[in-house]
């Protein structure tokens, strides 16, 4: 199964991008009904996603959230879903389409329609995830990309190519996402600068071990948080990251992003959504939170929050989008766009190939 946002999608939409008071009288009973709030438990991103999200949040009375943090990259929550299935104790997920697309596999998504949440209306289809039978099965509010990056304060090099990456100067000084993070679209970047892609991984593998061996790769990140404080604190100077995370250190530490360097340093954009399983219990006060935090107001001002682009045509961008714009010679130069369907299926794999062929040249 192939999902790809395509170059044509990215460049034309990224460009783009109660009762009344008069005299109604409730009874006690009927008034304490009305202001009781549905439970849902939401699970999120840390710092800076969760601030942002609490921040809509408390815009709304209908919902009391109990937030439940992704420990790594969001394909973590697949297992803990396996496991707990069917009755699993989240509703609500924040998540991306390799997500999506495992869940999907499961039969765990609950799809969703434009009577569900109203506000899919000014959000481009192209951007949504679909099955085979065409169901949507998410609600996109992020526009953003996976990129490299450095302090340009601290990192002992200029970097102008992937190549760089394996310099000595640069012992101890990249910190590289946990296998989990970004669905392995690390090692990608590597291949494709290699003349790999992701049905080709065998270069980017081998670049890895190289990178391993050298001793530059200082440390594993697996949160935001994590990779936040590596870079704000000075432990790190290089990662591979996404948008909002870089953006949240590059608030604090000068960096440069590497997302029109060079060929060889390829973006990959992506789209982060929400989405509700079937199994919650609340799949109607899920689906009416998603469609108040999408509304132009509540998603120009998430994502003003962790600093990525909106999803919602009618939604002010913000600066933070301006890194992953580009012309159409641009999009061919420096942009990747990948199959997800492909990562998720080698995802497992990849985790133990890391484990069994990396990690031990990480600890010499």
């Amino acid at each position: 199964m192939s999902f790809r946002f395509t170059r044509r999608q990215f460049v034309a939409n990224s460009a783009a991008t109660g009762l009344g008071a008069a005299g109604i009288l409730m009874s006690p009973a009927l008034m304490k009904a009305a202001r009781a709030k549905e439970p849902l438990t939401v699970v999120e991103w840390g710092s800076p996603y969760v601030e942002a999200s609490k921040v809509i949040a408390e815009k709304q009375s209908a919902v009391d959230i109990t937030w439940v943090l992704h420990a790594g990259g969001s394909a973590a929550i697949l297992p803990k879903i396996k496991t707990s299935w069917p009755n699993p104790p989240y509703d609500l997920i924040a998540a991306w389409k390799p997500v999506w697309i495992s869940m999907s596999k499961e039969d765990w998504i609950q799809p969703v329609t434009l009577g569900d949440v109203p506000n899919l209306k000014d959000i481009p289809e192209s951007y949504i995830t679909k099955d085979e039978a065409g169901n949507w099965l998410d609600v996109p509010r992020t526009l953003s990309g996976i990129f490299w990056c450095y302090r340009n304060d601290t990192c002992p090099i200029k970097i102008t190519k992937m190549e760089d990456l394996l310099d000595p100067k640069l012992k101890g000084q990249i910190s590289w996402p946990a296998t989990s993070a970004n669905t392995n679209l690390q090692v990608v970047s590597l291949a494709i600068a290699r003349g790999g892609d992701e049905y080709n991984m065998e270069p980017g593998w081998e670049f890895l071990k190289e990178l391993a061996e050298s001793g530059n790769i200082g440390r594993v990140h697996a949160t935001p948080a994590d990779a936040i404080n590596a870079l704000t604190s000075g432990e790190i100077s290089v990662m591979f990251n996404d948008l909002p995370t870089i953006g949240a250190a590059a608030q604090n530490v000068p960096i440069t992003y590497l997302t029109k360097t060079d060929e060889s340093l390829k973006i990959f954009p992506w789209i982060e959504s929400w989405g509700v399983l079937k199994s919650s219990k609340n799949k109607k006060a899920a689906f009416d939170y998603i469609n108040f935090s999408i509304n132009p107001e509540n998603n120009a001002l998430f994502n003003e929050g962790i600093l990525a682009g909106p999803t919602n045509t009618k939604a002010d961008p913000s600066d933070a989008l301006k890194p992953i714009s580009y012309s159409a010679d641009e999009v061919e130069k420096y942009t990747y766009f990948v199959d997800y369907g492909e990562l998720s299926e080698q995802l497992d794999a990849s985790i133990k190939r890391f484990e069994t062929e990396v990690q031990p040249l990480l600890s010499r």
